[in-house]
Parts: C-alpha cells; sequence; structure tokens
C-alpha cells in the first residue's frame, strides 16, 4: 500500500500492495499518512505501533499460521467472570502486528465455556433466548473457536508458543469477520489496532460454534459502559443474550451501574460547513418529490479526553459518509498534522449492498495522545447523499458510545442553491448570499443533546403566534404533491398539542420558537425546537379518512420536546421513559381534542394489545402493523422486556424493540393511570406524579428508578412489583372470568370467578370491574388477581346487568 505524503492533503484511497496482503482493490479503506506521536509523560503509554492503518492491513489479511496441538493438559483463561477451556484440539496464531503482538487464532476441537449470571433479569433474557427455563447459567461445549483480542497478556497466549510461517489467509475467520462487518457493523480489526494506542485498553471477542444454538459471540470491551455482551450471531438476525457490567461496577442485585456515556470522548461542540448544491445520484423520493442532494461537509469537532493516554478515538459516523481526511485543529483553528484513519468499506464485500456504505465506526489516531480533562478539537472532510434532511446525531462525527445525554453546541453553515431554503437548531444568526448560492449559518443558543437541519427546494413557510407558547414555524416544499395549503394545514395540531402539553405537564416547551419541518421520510423525529415529519402524512390532509392517524403522529413527536429533551433517558434500558411516553402522551392528545376521541383512544389499546398478544383482531384498523403483529408465540416468549431497549429484539421479531418502548410503554403507563384512577378517583393522581417527574429532572437523563422513586412519593408504597413484571418482564397474562350475583340484604353480592394463565407463580396484577346497572349507571371496582384462580365476593347497591372483567383494555392481556 502506498501511502499519502506526509502533510499534503490528499482524498483517502487505497492501492493494492504486491509485496503485501490487503483487502484487494474491492475493499476500499481510507487513510491519511501518518506521523511521529510524541508521547506524553502523565501516563504510562502502550509501545505504539508504526501505522495504524499498516497493522490494520496486516490484521485485515486474516492470516494465520499452521494449525498445531492445543498443549497438553490443556489451554484457557478468564475475564470478568467468564471462562473459556479449550481441551483436545488445534490452534492456528494469527500474524502478529508490527510489535510482535499475536492478536488472535482460531481453534477446533472440544472445549468450554462458562459464565455465572447474578443479574436476575439478564437471566431471564437468558433463558427466554435460549429457551431454557432452568438455565442457572451458561455452560457451553464448544467445538470451534475464534478469538480476537488486545489483550494477548491476560489470555496468555504465550502459552501456545511463538507464531511460526508461512501465514496463510483463513477462510473461516476471514468469512467470519465479513459478516461481523456486513451483518453488525463491528470492524474488529480496527478496534484491536487502535487498542494498541490506548493505555490500559482491553478488548477481547470470542466467536464459538456451540451444538445448541449456533455462533454465540462473547465480547469483553473496556470503552463500552456496559463491557460484557453474548450475542448469538446469525447473518442478519444478531441477538444480544447477555449485557453486563464488569463486576467491580455492578451492585448488590448485579445490575448495571455505569452511567452511559463515552469512555474515550466526551462532546464540547461542533462546527459544520456542508454545501449542498450539487445534484445527488438517488431516485426522487416523497411526496415533495424530492431530488437528493451531495452533501460536502467540513467539520470541526471539538471534545473532552476521558480518558488518560488514549492515543487513537473511536468515533460514531453516518455508514453512507465517505470520509476523506482527518486532521488535528489547532488553538488557533489552524490546520495541524494530518491524522492517520481507518474505515471499512461494508458494499466492497457484497455487491448487493448499496455502493457507499462503510462501517459506521471511525477509527483515528491521535499525533499526541491525550491526558483526562484535556480538551482536543479533529478537523473532517467527508461526502454523502442526503435527501432533504439531516437526521438526528449521524451526520457528524461523535464520540462512539454517546447517547441522547451529553449536549453540546452546534454551529452549521449550510450553503445551498438560491431556490433552497435551509432550517436548522437555535437561531439564524446569517444568510448570505455568494456567487455559489447562499449561505445559511445556524447556532443553538445553549447545548443541545442532538442536532439535525432540513433543506427545501421551492420552499414556503409560515409562522403563527400565540400569547403563552413559542411560535410556530411550518416548512417544506412546494414541489410533487406538497402545497402551501398542505404544509400549513397541519399547523393547528402542532399548536394545540403544544398548548395541551404545557398545561398536562406544567411545564413550558423549552424553545423560543418551534420549527416543523417536511422530510422525504416514513419515519418522523424531534430535536429540540426543530422538529421533522414526514411529508407522506400530507396525504391526509384532505381527505382526513382515519381520524387520529395524523394527529397521534404530530403529537409523538411533539411530546418528544419533554419526554427525550427536557427528559433524556441514562441508557438504552430507559428509552421507553421517551418513546412510551410520547407515545401515550399522543394517546392522550388525541383522546382530548378529537371528535370521538375516546372511541379513537380505546382503538389505539385495542390495537397494541391485539399486536403484543398475537391477535389479528384489529388487523385492519387504521392504528394496527399487521406486519410486526406477534402471532407465533414462540417469537412472542423469546422477545425481550421494555427494560432492555434495542436489545429486545429477536431474530424472529426484528420489530420488538418498537413494540416494546413504544406499544408495551404505552400501555405500562395507561395501566399504572388505571390503578391510580381507581384508588384515587381520578386521574389527577397520574398526572401530578407525570408533572413533578418533569419538574424534578428537568435536564437530567432519567431512569426507570427515578420514574418509580417520583411514582412512590405521591403513591406510597413498594411499586416494585409493577415495573418487574411490566418493565423487567415480558410475560402477559391470559384471562377468563365468569360472574353471577346474589342478593345480599338490601343490596348485592357480586361472585366473580377469575383464572389467569401464563405467567409464573407470585405474578399480580390489580384488574378493574365495571359493573353496568342499566339507565346509564356504572361502577368500577378493582381487584387483585394473585393467583391462578381466585374467587371475589363484592358488594353491591344494584343487581348490576353486565359485568366486564378488564373492561376497555385496561390490563395488556389476553382474554378468553
Amino acid at each position: 500500500m502506498k501511502l499519502p505524503t506526509p502533510g499534503r492533503p490528499r482524498r483517502s484511497a487505497v492501492a493494492p500492495n504486491p509485496h503485501r496482503p490487503g483487502p484487494g482493490p474491492a475493499r476500499a479503506v481510507a487513510i491519511v499518512a501518518a506521523l511521529t506521536l510524541a508521547i506524553a509523560t502523565a501516563f504510562t503509554a502502550p509501545p505504539l505501533a508504526a501505522s495504524l492503518v499498516g497493522d490494520y492491513q496486516t490484521l485485515l489479511a486474516s492470516r494465520y499460521a499452521p494449525p498445531v496441538a492445543v498443549p497438553e493438559g490443556g489451554f484457557g483463561w478468564e475475564i470478568a467472570g467468564a471462562r473459556f477451556t479449550l481441551g483436545r484440539g488445534t490452534v492456528a496464531l494469527m500474524e502478529p502486528t508490527s510489535l510482535g503482538e499475536v492478536t488472535g487464532f482460531h481453534f477446533e476441537g472440544a472445549g468450554r465455556f462458562e459464565a455465572e449470571v447474578a443479574d436476575a433479569v439478564e437471566l431471564r433474557q437468558l433463558r427466554r433466548f435460549a429457551e431454557d427455563e432452568e438455565m442457572q447459567a451458561v455452560r457451553l461445549e464448544i467445538s470451534e473457536m475464534l478469538v480476537r483480542t488486545a489483550d494477548p497478556a491476560t489470555l496468555g497466549l504465550d502459552r501456545l508458543g511463538e507464531p511460526a510461517g508461512p501465514y496463510s489467509v483463513h477462510a473461516g475467520a476471514r468469512e467470519q469477520h465479513a459478516d461481523w462487518r456486513k451483518y453488525g457493523l463491528v470492524d474488529v480489526d480496527a478496534r484491536i489496532a487502535a487498542a494498541a494506542r490506548i493505555a490500559g485498553d482491553r478488548y477481547v471477542r470470542v466467536a464459538m460454534k456451540t451444538e445448541e444454538h449456533g455462533w454465540l459471540v462473547f465480547t469483553y470491551d473496556e470503552l463500552r459502559p456496559e463491557e460484557i455482551e453474548l450475542t448469538r450471531f446469525a447473518k442478519g438476525s444478531n441477538e444480544s443474550w447477555l449485557a453486563l457490567d464488569r463486576p467491580d461496577e455492578r451492585d448488590d442485585r448485579g445490575r448495571p451501574t455505569s452511567p452511559w456515556s463515552d469512555e474515550l470522548l466526551e462532546p464540547i461542540g461542533f462546527e459544520v460547513a456542508v454545501d449542498v448544491t450539487r445534484p445527488g445520484k438517488g431516485r426522487t423520493r416523497g411526496v415533495g418529490a424530492v431530488n437528493p442532494v451531495q452533501g460536502a461537509f467540513e467539520t470541526v469537532g471539538r471534545y473532552r479526553c476521558e480518558h488518560n493516554g488514549a492515543g487513537a478515538v473511536l468515533l460514531a459516523l453516518s455508514p453512507f459518509a465517505q470520509v476523506e481526511r482527518v486532521w488535528r485543529v489547532g488553538g488557533d483553528g489552524a490546520q495541524g498534522s494530518e491524522l492517520e484513519f481507518v474505515r471499512y468499506h461494508v458494499s466492497g464485500d457484497d455487491s448487493s449492498l448499496p455502493n457507499d456504505l462503510y462501517d459506521d465506526d471511525l477509527t483515528v489516531a491521535l499525533d499526541v495522545p491525550c491526558l483526562t480533562g484535556e480538551e482536543i478539537a479533529l478537523g473532517f472532510t467527508y461526502e454523502m447523499e442526503l435527501d432533504n434532511y439531516a437526521s438526528l446525531l449521524s451526520w457528524y462525527p461523535t464520540p462512539r458510545d454517546m447517547g441522547f445525554e451529553e449536549p453540546h453546541t452546534m454551529q452549521v453553515a449550510i450553503t445551498h442553491r438560491k431556490d433552497y431554503q435551509a432550517k436548522g437548531m437555535g437561531e439564524l444568526v446569517s444568510s448570505v448570499e455568494t456567487d455559489g448560492g447562499v449561505v445559511s449559518t445556524w447556532r443553538t443558543k445553549a447545548p443541545v443533546d442532538a442536532a439535525a437541519f432540513t433543506i427545501a427546494r421551492l420552499p414556503h413557510e409560515k409562522s403563527y403566534e400565540y400569547e403563552g407558547l413559542p411560535t410556530v414555524v411550518m416548512f417544506g416544499t412546494r414541489s410533487g404533491s406538497m402545497s402551501a395549503e398542505k404544509i400549513e394545514g397541519f399547523s393547528a395540531d402542532i399548536i394545540n398539542a403544544i398548548n395541551y402539553f404545557q398545561q398536562l405537564f406544567g411545564s413550558p416547551i423549552a424553545s423560543d420558537t418551534v420549527q416543523v419541518t417536511f422530510i422525504a421520510s416514513g419515519h418522523g423525529q424531534a430535536g429540540e425546537g426543530l422538529i421533522q415529519v414526514s411529508d407522506s402524512i400530507a396525504q391526509a390532509i384532505t381527505g382526513r379518512a382515519v381520524a387520529g392517524v395524523r394527529e397521534a403522529f404530530l403529537a409523538h413527536e411533539v411530546a418528544h420536546e419533554w419526554w427525550g429533551h427536557q427528559l433524556s433517558w441514562a441508557s438504552y434500558r430507559d428509552q421507553w421513559l421517551s418513546e412510551g411516553f410520547a407515545e401515550y402522551s399522543a394517546m392522550l392528545f388525541v383522546a382530548a381534542s378529537l371528535e370521538g376521541g375516546d372511541r379513537i383512544f380505546r382503538d389505539i389499546l385495542e390495537s397494541y394489545t391485539d399486536e403484543l398478544t398475537g391477535s389479528l383482531g384489529s388487523a385492519f384498523g387504521a392504528f394496527s402493523r399487521p406486519g410486526v403483529a406477534l402471532i407465533n408465540k414462540r417469537a412472542r416468549e423469546r422477545m425481550g422486556p421494555i427494560g432492555h431497549g434495542f436489545r429486545a429484539r429477536t431474530a424472529e421479531a426484528p420489530t420488538a424493540y418498537s413494540s416494546m418502548a413504544y406499544n408495551k410503554g404505552a400501555m405500562v403507563l395507561h395501566m399504572l393511570r388505571v390503578v391510580l384512577r381507581t384508588i384515587s378517583k381520578s386521574d389527577e393522581l397520574f398526572f401530578t406524579v407525570l408533572r413533578d417527574f418533569v419538574a424534578t429532572h428537568r435536564g437530567q437523563a432519567v431512569s426507570t428508578e427515578d420514574f418509580q422513586a417520583v411514582l412512590s412519593e405521591h403513591a406510597p408504597s413498594d411499586w416494585s412489583w409493577f415495573f418487574d413484571q411490566w418493565v423487567y418482564g415480558t410475560e402477559i397474562p391470559t384471562f377468563s372470568y365468569d360472574w353471577r350475583t346474589e342478593k345480599l340484604g338490601g343490596g348485592w353480592k357480586l361472585v366473580l370467578d377469575v383464572e389467569m394463565r401464563d405467567v409464573p407463580d407470585g405474578w399480580r396484577v390489580p384488574v378493574p370491574v365495571r359493573a353496568d346497572f342499566g339507565g346509564g349507571e356504572s361502577g368500577e371496582l378493582l381487584v387483585m388477581v394473585d393467583s391462578p384462580r381466585k374467587t371475589f365476593e363484592l358488594g353491591l347497591p344494584a343487581r348490576p346487568k353486565e359485568v366486564v372483567f378488564n373492561p376497555d383494555f385496561a390490563v395488556l392481556a389476553k382474554m378468553k
């Protein structure tokens, strides 16, 4: 491979070197020149490889020595409580790096993997996925293993002897790595090459072939908030079976305690210049007939170092961004040293993939390792095609594990054609016409948790101002089937939703202006003061064939200004506090604001209940998603709980995250509301809890435990059972019931026989019972069902004409 001349800016490329194995011409890995590293003195620096790219290319080749027998007596190691043992068989050591480090081996023979799981919630996840209700720990026999590590000393690889050539490509190992990159966007070679430059870093990844479950992958990553993960790896259907903190960071229940933030870098702010004047190559998209544009980005990111002695940093960027250069930015803003970086071109492995697909990790070698607390600035140039928007976070280089709880500033200067207009977050600080178009510069007024922008050709916008509300700006294109009438037609829904939520949650929206922009996409998303909604919703503006659909969609995004921004989530395990709360808030808005709102609200509850219980009863309803209905009982029983966030998904139910976080999350809030309403005889207690949750934690990243604590303050009780069952558990009860009445003195006695199935022993659930006395008179009682069969005797003032157990889908359950 030929490297660019040091100090000379140039477009990154890969050239095959006939004297050194490389990825081949179809596997483009972007690189820039390596420079001499100056070693900081405040830490013990690891020996530095001559070139990040050089070692990366060596690792990427997947070359191994001839296999040799496992040492007599076997070979094994332990890391973070997980134990690996290799008995008889052979091992083939990987070709060493430039430092002489062996970073992996391939094993065939008889081995064993063992791990204890102290976390009861994670153990239940393991049992569901493995389909073994008796499992107490991981005990698996292994016939094949691929080990990669940045910590060969911990594994004791020296006990396997020195590798001896000739080295040759190991087809199985190479295929495994290609699958990891294609199906998981995981570039293990880049991670290991980076670890050689990061003081104290530890990384181990072990792929294990088991008879019971196929290929499982164990990962220990020192730089992840939760260091340990066990994944079932199958092409296109990966499942996260376990995720654990390392032992010294767990609480007394084995639960994780680490805050969800990047372990290497904290974001401070970004300055982006992007030119969108060139046309893209993609097809016209959306109701507005949007023509994609080619975005050329030059970005300066400022970060604070969180790890002493980091000679490399791990960043995240859209997998559709082609990175050209990375450089150090001086204190005066001047360009400094060119920096090496690696980023795998995934499309090179598979012609069926989009040609511009890269790994979403961007690994950069620093010219000088950074110290804890030190601020660094890095510059980037890259290109990617955009429709008419840049979505939250992905379009600028952020720390790899940054979530929505690390605020940063953003300034973006958008150069667009003169027939376009742009909307960014914060305020428009300048708009300058040039020969090449118009430069619109937007700057956030305060740090935000994620940034986005929208552009529109033939733009139309209209502002609305009402006392006590932020200014609402409706913005979109007048091309295709979009029109000024359609853009303005949503204003009432947005304004009414803002007004409703401000009163309901007792907190004004944080921004003084809310810009609502239409994007060529099938989804919506909400930044702070910038809401992007799918232009497909505009098709409902004239017909309004299904009342409540568009209103709920828009209100969900508006609700994120509270659930997601005023309160963000502490980790992926708590993301339902954003999505589930926004979803239920939208349902409340629909019920309160539309004619027939109560009926629509009930229709939504029915639809979500049917989806989660596998019923097709409302498959043709307005709010159903028949394509993701969990009809298969096995699929329903295997998927994870709300409290596992994206890890709820399974091979059979890839949409399980949305089913859990959005739909079941909303149902959990509804069940809580029903319980509190039955206890207090009104909804005020429930809404007081929501208002106090916002007031207590405004500006914070919140956890499920934080919400439970606020609930307990207003409704004193131990609510652990409720959250254990509905947030950390996956069971959904099946109820059947029968009733009769008996004369009792001057009144009547209701005898109610209830059977509850499909839940474990000890499960309990309060369920309302409605007695209809005729003439519009009815009453509701609450019964606690806490055993498989239970009979209740309830006094009534009159003989009921009808008795309904679990009316109006008050409790998520299957009714027989």
